[in-house]
């Protein structure tokens, strides 16, 4: 269906990078070629993501608030629901009683798209038999989760158990609406169903005996369930019994706090997260011994099991009604639910206005306005987040992470109304020049957050602690670096400069990272083939970095394929001499080497 989803620990994402350390799983919506009019991603300006150095956010198709602290998801591949979006979480407090959490299943029926924040049809489950806990030692540690879409049976790992518990997820019985229970949930419409669901068939043991059982994977003949354990093991399970088949480890080889698991579909190679590393890890078959294994279930077992479920079929007519592992004697606790629980609060926004103000370009009510000086950020404040994100605000002193943004680390935000944000450390490079003709280009640097282009012998000085963001949107054939040299260079070595991680060919389109540090030098140059050099001043330097530019020559190509037939280019302005639209930049991945004293990051 294109949907992607996460959920993270009491963390939420909106349109924004704003996070509200709230509620609940987020859905993507990764396809919208086929869907004219819809988008699905944004920059910091709210603007589609057009330009190869935009810093694009994804908006979310959809969010539900039942799982407050999930640390593990998993989608089930149903076919029954019209939008395949049903989920499972693992919520570590779900039990109000303070003792561990509980499985919840959420189906989004009916996702609102980006834009919208109507939540009102959806289906959400809670099992409170299915118990879970979190591991209590690493509060990082991730609970994997998997769905086997021909037993459709889900497993679950329970890190401070030790344990594999399984659960067939089309089992359990309606018991009663869990908004009493639980008051804290999306929509109150009738048409918003919030349930618990009781006797469910499940085997909280199904493989015990781990230790910090974190990511789970199926392998691709869905017959062995790969199970990583913190420390450093992998096991193969048998998923008819739970036998461990084959162990493999690499905690030996420095991989001590596994993650998440996967295992590719088109080529079988296990993958797994290893976090203090940061790095994902692929296994190759041979670099591990073998593994052979036998069924081990017995014949006859499988004989007699067969025999029952097609007795019981001919006799009553329905294959689902036996199990070995159900508990036919449990009944469920059925109460009558209060009516006021589903009345009708919300408007058709989906929240409790009926100005169109409070979530439109045209304006803004009085409620909303007053938000902008709230200074009551504290948990037991009265102030609603969600509220100051209706109300426009993409950066605000309450909202947490620096501020609700994403500025790099040291920015200060600035919100924009209704569109936005930009912040104090981000700058753009562009291309322009004077009077026209190749030998009259220049760099021009230019700032959103202080609303001007800078003139050229107008000197920028960046502040030591701070990581500043420059955008380059020069083009292709047009690359830029930042060094401790006045001229362009495509490898600067350590001996002539700072150390610093720096791309193969320079910077045409995407962000440039500095983070401006005791070891970073006076001066800094922008630097370009063909043109003059721009200083940057550091703090507390006593260099004169304007005049080392003034007298250093224009950069020079390198000799180097990236710059032949540099001088027949076509010298146009790169962005004209208007400061234009909000752009940021979406860096996937950047060519790097070398070591960091400087720390300069480079997108491609």
């Amino acid at each position: 269906y294109g949907m992607f989803f996460f959920d993270q620990f009491s963390n939420i994402t909106f349109s924004f990078p704003t996070d509200m350390f709230s509620q609940g799983p987020t859905l993507y919506d990764s396809d919208v070629a086929n869907k004219p009019g819809r988008k699905n991603t944004v920059n910091r300006f709210g603007e589609d993501c057009s330009s190869p150095a935009d810093e694009c956010f994804f908006l979310h198709a959809d969010m539900l608030h039942e799982s407050p602290a999930c640390i593990g998801i998993a989608h089930d591949p149903e076919i029954e629901t019209a939008y395949g979006s049903v989920f499972w979480a693992f919520d570590t407090t779900g039990d109000n009683g303070g003792d561990g959490g509980q499985l919840v299943r959420f189906d989004f029926s009916q996702p609102h798209g980006p834009g919208s924040m109507d939540h009102s049809v959806a289906v959400v489950r809670r099992y409170p038999e299915v118990k879970l806990y979190r591991d209590t030692v690493h509060s990082d540690t991730h609970a994997g989760m998997v769905v086997h879409p021909t037993k459709r049976v889900l497993f679950i790992s329970n890190p401070a158990k030790g344990t594999v518990v399984s659960v067939h997820v089309d089992s359990g019985t309606y018991s009663r609406t869990a908004r009493e229970e639980y008051p804290i949930f999306s929509n109150r419409l009738p048409s918003f169903e919030y349930s618990i669901y009781e006797c469910v068939e499940q085997d909280a043991e199904f493989v015990s005996g781990l230790d910090t059982p974190t990511g789970l994977a199926l392998s691709t003949d869905l017959a062995r369930l790969f199970v990583a354990e913190r420390g450093g093991f992998i096991r193969a399970i048998d998923v008819e019994t739970g036998v461990i088949l084959s162990t493999i480890n690499v905690g030996d080889r420095g991989y001590t706090s596994i993650g998440g698991l996967s295992v590719s579909p088109t080529t079988g190679h296990l993958h797994f997260v290893d976090m203090d590393s940061n790095q994902v890890v692929k296994i190759e078959p041979e670099s591990v011994e073998s593994c052979f294994y036998d069924n081990h279930v017995n014949d006859d077992f499988i004989t007699r099991v067969s025999e029952a479920e097609l007795l019981i079929r001919n006799e009553c007519g329905e294959t689902d009604l036996f199990s070995v592992s159900r508990d036919y004697t449990c009944q469920v606790d059925a109460t009558i639910p209060n009516g006021t629980l589903f009345d009708q609060v919300h408007t058709d926004t989906g929240y409790a206005s009926d100005n169109p103000d409070v979530q439109s370009m045209a304006g803004m009510d009085e409620a909303a306005a007053l938000l902008e000086n709230r200074t009551d950020c504290e948990f037991d404040s009265e102030l609603n987040l969600d509220a100051l994100l209706l109300g426009g605000y993409y950066c605000h002193k309450c909202l947490p992470r620096n501020e609700g943004s994403s500025c790099d680390a040291g920015g200060v935000c600035k919100n924009v109304q209704w569109s936005g944000f930009t912040c104090d450390n981000e700058y753009f490079v562009d291309y322009t020049y004077i009077g026209g003709g190749k030998d009259n280009a220049r760099l021009k640097l230019s700032s959103l957050h202080y609303g001007k282009a800078f003139a050229p012998d107008e000197m920028i000085e960046l502040s030591r602690g701070v990581t500043y963001r420059f955008t380059v949107r020069t083009g292709e054939g047009r690359p830029v670096s930042i060094g401790a040299l006045p001229q362009f260079s495509a490898e600067i070595s350590v001996s002539d400069s700072v150390k610093s991680l720096i791309s193969v060919s320079g910077v045409s389109n995407g962000p440039i990272l500095v983070t401006v540090d005791d070891s970073t030098p006076d001066c800094l140059f922008i630097s370009s083939p063909r043109t003059k050099c721009l200083p940057l001043k550091i703090e507390g330097g006593s260099s004169d970095c304007a005049a080392i530019a003034a007298e250093a020559p224009k950069g020079t190509a390198q000799s180097s394929p990236e710059f032949d037939g540099w001088e027949n280019m076509n010298w146009e302005n790169s962005s004209g001499e208007i400061v234009g639209s909000f752009l940021a930049h979406s860096s996937m991945m950047a060519f790097l080497f070398g070591f960091m004293l400087m720390s300069c990051r480079y997108g491609s």
